[in-house]
């Protein structure tokens, strides 16, 4: 009798919706696919099943929004590390292409799949947010990503900013953006780092965008993409700060004009005369991001219009 009542008692306590806490551990096959659904540690897992009564549904909706409020008191805590690891992302679409840099605190989680998918929302997030736009060039800010959206209809991606730290216990930062456009032409891309290739999203330490131009309209040939994307190698290795003319002469070793640089495909000539020699291919303008680095102080880009 006494073991009746102490069980309907436990049965009350577990329906109680003021209390929603269960002292009954939750089963581990429960606990192991909760830990699968959101890579939360063991711990936090047993306690979100815990306070759901062994709900998986209400327990991943409590970690989820327990990780969010986690994250922003980590952005908000004073005197936390500065976020200068991360990774640069790079996303094209049609004559259009962007390129994002997200921090963290250290490259250990830059390696973590949670912290690449935020790289994705964020380069997706821009290219929706800037498919529409009339120009060929612009930056954002950090302030000004944080409230895009991760696709249409999606959440603030500074919602998902919080939710993966609170995730990965570190303080993360959506540090800027930047997106060109070829009307014409094509946009090549490159990342390099340790990340391995893989689409729809390229990601690394350093990336470039180079807006590109053929010899005449239309899409591009197998080989003037691949004449685009040692380009934009070359705009990662030799981090130029200013286009130049194709006319330029080769400068010395000094030189921070793109296409007056010394081609790193031929020594002895410069990059403009490099791509003069070999089918025309015009460079519009470009962009490069290295992770961590301080941006240069410079006011937004005006609209840059190709050649006609």
């Amino acid at each position: 009798m006494q073991r009746a009542v102490l069980g309907a008692l436990g049965g009350a306590a577990r329906a109680s919706p003021g209390r929603w806490f269960s002292a009954a551990p939750p089963a581990l096959r429960d606990l192991r696919e909760l830990r699968a659904r959101t890579g939360q540690p063991v711990m936090r897992c047993r306690e979100a099943l815990e306070r759901a009564g062994g709900d998986l549904q209400q327990a991943e909706a409590w970690l989820e929004e327990e990780s969010r409020r986690r994250g922003w008191a980590r952005a908000a805590a004073p005197g936390a590390h500065r976020a200068r690891q991360g990774l640069v992302g790079v996303l094209s679409e049609g004559e259009a292409a962007v390129m994002v840099e997200v921090n963290c605190e250290t490259d250990f989680v830059a390696r973590t799949p949670d912290f690449q998918q935020l790289v994705e929302m964020a380069a997706r997030g821009v290219l929706g947010h800037c498919q529409g736009a009339s120009g060929t060039k612009y930056l954002l800010r950090e302030d000004e990503l944080t409230q895009l959206r991760a696709g249409d209809g999606g959440d603030l991606l500074s919602d998902h900013l919080a939710l993966a730290m609170g995730r990965l216990g570190e303080r993360l930062a959506l540090r800027r953006a930047g997106w060109l456009r070829a009307p014409g032409g094509f946009v090549a891309t490159y990342a390099h780092g340790w990340v391995p290739p893989g689409p729809p999203v390229a990601m690394g330490t350093y990336g470039a965008l180079v807006a590109c131009g053929g010899p005449a309209p239309g899409p591009p040939s197998p080989e003037l993409q691949e004449l685009g994307r040692r380009v934009a190698q070359h705009v990662v290795g030799m981090a130029p700060t200013a286009l130049g003319s194709p006319e330029d002469e080769l400068g010395g070793d000094t030189e921070t004009r793109l296409l007056a640089q010394g081609s790193l495909l031929e020594p002895g000539v410069s990059l403009g005369q490099y791509l003069r020699e070999r089918g025309g291919l015009q460079v519009w303008d470009f962009l490069r991001f290295q992770c961590g680095e301080e941006p240069p102080q410079e006011s937004p880009p005006e609209p840059c219009a190709p050649p006609a």
